[in-house]
């Protein structure tokens, strides 16, 4: 582990450095008396009282060093532990490096008292005294890079990067058998409940770095099960009431069956993350959004369906969160990723037409409750979707362009302009990729236009150069604009015949 490797880097620097001076400070002062021998330089036999005066600051400043620790962790770790989570006491006293670094101070503190009980008038146990001495040396030496150690293992990047590591040290166990089966799925839910608290409470806190770290962390972790996942036995994908909690028998019986709850854990703790993330930190929600996509992504590159869809129903959760709150903000990043993700599905029509299905749902959802907004944001997603399948001659992209025909784009004579562009973009498109049959069916659907709507939308698009939005946004690229070589296409898709007669 990175901060691990850290102190020991920084104790070695520090007790190498130290050795340096005062070994050559020894030297110098050796050589500065004209070489003595040992018999000169020791006080075995001659001053034992030297040695007690020796061992007795040191054990103080051993005392003072043990008391000094446990006041700093008996402060800091339940302070971090309220901010972040209350597992980290455990985290914390389960860390060997914590054990070994109090376990030598306390020891250290002990054996100098040892070392002065143990000299005598006549009697020097110069092994245990030089032990004493160089072990205080040693801890030294270890004291200001451990102080770092503690700092940075209460970081909240370091303690996401433990959870992490405990999540999938308990998968690789029950792969190879060193942890059971039932244990490691205990030691994944637990470690994936702390990450989710830290998720929260940092978005509580509007500490949108750790907040980010956390959701992308989650999405490498599925990342690397999904590497894992093949090989794990039969046992791991059972779960049971204890492990979902509220969850109905025929839930638990669908979980098991599709062999997800793994997931399903994770992803969960994303889904909280949103929920919170809208009142609070809208820019947690495309990190969220992104990695979901990546995740639905790269299961269905593996052939893992099952967690493809569990990371699809979570991307329709997102929805319709956004929906219920009428976020227009989240339905724009939202949307734009879910059309990223079917662009990443174009060899698969299967669950490219289910992608395209829930574009349309939702889109209409959203207009029902009065977000006719996000149906033209649909629109021109959805086109931008069935041109690249249309494109990569994907077995969907005659469905994805029912979808798209299936919007209303309103009253005739007022229509949702943004909606008529969307689809004058689409049939265009098609055109120019030489898909005639397509494009007229586009036409067809626009043929309840009046003359003027038609030319003053194709007049529009033609002139509008502009590639970047007017405005900052999430996306930039103004939805209007097109290709020099698309646009020479728009004059050609309104005089179809479906929209010629009507315009001569």
């Amino acid at each position: 582990m990175e901060s691990r490797a850290r102190f020991v880097r920084s104790f070695v620097w520090a007790a190498l450095a130290m050795s340096v001076f005062f070994i050559g400070e020894f030297l110098l002062e050796w050589w500065h008396a004209g070489s003595p021998g040992m018999d000169k330089v020791s006080w075995v036999a001659k001053n034992n009282a030297k040695l007690v005066d020796i061992l007795s600051p040191m054990a103080r400043a051993y005392n003072n060093v043990l008391a000094m620790l446990i006041a700093t962790i008996g402060l800091a770790i339940p302070l971090t532990a309220n901010m972040h989570t209350p597992k980290l006491i455990d985290m914390f006293l389960r860390d060997r490096t914590n054990q070994i670094m109090l376990g030598l101070i306390a020891f250290g503190a002990a054996h100098v008292l040892w070392a002065a009980w143990m000299v005598g008038p006549d009697f020097a146990p110069m092994w245990t005294i030089r032990l004493a001495v160089f072990g205080a040396m040693v801890g030294w030496a270890a004291l200001i890079p451990y102080f770092f150690y503690v700092v940075r293992f209460l970081d909240p990047s370091t303690i996401l990067e433990r959870l992490h590591k405990d999540t999938l040290n308990a998968v690789k166990g029950a792969l190879n058998g060193s942890i059971p089966v039932e244990k490691a799925q205990d030691i994944v839910h637990e470690r994936m409940h702390q990450t989710g608290t830290i998720i929260l409470k940092s978005i509580d806190r509007a500490d949108r770095s750790v907040a980010l770290e956390g959701i992308w962390g989650c999405k490498v972790l599925l990342e690397q099960y999904g590497q894992l996942k093949s090989q794990l036995p039969a046992a791991w994908f059972q779960v049971d009431r204890g492990d979902f909690i509220g969850a109905s028998q025929e839930a638990l019986s669908i979980i098991n069956d599709e062999r997800n709850w793994f997931e399903l854990r994770v992803m969960t703790q994303m889904y909280l993350a949103y929920q919170n993330a809208l009142a609070k930190s809208t820019d947690a929600i495309p990190a969220i959004s992104d990695a979901t996509r990546v995740v639905a992504s790269q299961a269905a590159a593996r052939g893992d369906v099952e967690a493809f869809v569990v990371a699809q129903r979570f991307f329709h959760n997102y929805l319709r969160e956004a929906i219920k709150r009428k976020d227009v903000h989240a339905l724009y990043d939202l949307f734009y990723q879910y059309r990223q993700l079917g662009s990443e599905l174009t060899d698969k029509p299967d669950l490219l037409r289910g992608v395209g299905k829930r574009f349309r749902g939702y889109a209409e959802q959203a207009a029902g409750v009065g977000i006719a907004f996000a149906t033209q944001i649909a629109g021109f997603d959805l086109g931008w979707l069935t041109l690249e399948a249309t494109k990569r001659n994907s077995a969907a992209a005659d469905q994805l362009l029912t979808e798209v025909l299936s919007f209303s784009h309103g009253n005739p004579q007022q229509p949702l302009t943004l909606l008529v562009k969307a689809k004058f973009i689409l049939g265009s498109g098609l055109l120019e990729r030489g898909h005639a049959a397509q494009a007229q069916r586009v036409a067809d659907d626009l043929k309840d236009l009046p003359v003027a709507v038609i030319a003053k939308i194709c007049d529009e698009l033609v002139e509008q150069n502009e590639r970047a939005f007017w405005e900052v946004t999430d996306r930039q690229v103004n939805f209007e604009w097109l290709s020099a070589e698309h646009r020479a296409f728009l004059p050609k898709f309104a005089e179809l015949s479906s929209l010629r007669d009507e315009a001569r």
